[in-house]
């Protein structure tokens, strides 16, 4: 893990930010984009790394993960330990996670890779997070609604489960500021929204723990509820039975 100390007097109210996603999808250059400086190495295969500095006026504090690779079944022991290091450097937990993805098909292999992995953060973990696409220089005239339409249901369903919360970065462009900008701003709106929570992974755990405790209680009472009813039913036949017993007795 390393640090990159880019600004000296943080404070506590500085944005914090996470940035997760496959290997070579530009997650550092994301981070540069977005400081407006050569803040992260983009070499590939680096380790978790935490920096902080100033954009567009905003305290920021980036920690960029580990990619992950192409394993759908299984992960990794080194990206689980990459990831929850990230997150204890976010400590109590990042605003916002983007998850950097390229502006090219999502595929079916790609999709069963990303959900693995958030599942080791809960389903929670889907209110804080935000998708950037990378590549936005290859548009080539399309509009990005035009690209994402053709995106096919995989793409559809991630943004579904981001609730449409995407933006589209240019890293070759670091000095646009604007697109900078606009990020963040969207970021804000989103911290907002979820009522200027953090993401707790402890919190969401305790909440899943939770749930499924309810629903074992709600499932263990319909069992029960079933099994006095079938009781009930058979006590019922077994009268009937001997009624009809007793009948055919005293006609006999």
């Amino acid at each position: 893990m390393a640090t990159n100390w880019g600004c000296s007097n943080i404070g506590t109210n500085s944005l914090k930010l996470l940035l997760i996603g496959p290997k070579r999808t530009g997650r550092s250059s994301v981070g540069n984009t977005l400081l407006g400086r050569h803040a992260f190495e983009t070499w590939g295969g680096a380790s978790t790394t935490i920096v902080h500095g100033i954009s567009e006026g905003r305290q920021l504090t980036i920690v960029d993960t580990y990619g992950w690779g192409p394993e759908e079944n299984s992960i990794p022991r080194r990206e689980k330990l990459e990831l929850f290091s990230a997150l204890s450097l976010c400590d109590p937990g990042p605003h916002v996670l983007l998850l950097v993805l390229p502006l090219l098909q999502f595929t079916k292999s790609e999709r069963t890779a990303l959900q693995r992995r958030m599942e080791l953060l809960t389903e929670g973990v889907w209110r804080h997070t935000m998708v950037v696409f990378t590549l936005g220089d290859r548009l080539q005239g399309q509009t990005v609604q035009e690209c994402l339409q053709g995106g096919g249901e995989h793409l559809e369903w991630l943004l579904t489960k981001c609730r449409y919360r995407y933006r589209v970065l240019n890293n070759k462009a670091t000095q646009d500021r604007v697109q900078v900008s606009g990020l963040l701003d969207r970021m804000e709106d989103m911290l907002m929204e979820n009522g200027e929570w953090h993401f707790s992974l402890h919190m969401y755990r305790r909440l899943e723990e939770e749930w499924s405790r309810r629903e074992k209680e709600i499932v263990e009472r319909k069992e029960r509820r079933d099994e006095k009813k079938q009781t009930c039913q058979r006590r019922l036949a077994m009268l009937n039975s001997n009624d009809g017993l007793l009948k055919v007795v005293s006609h006999g």
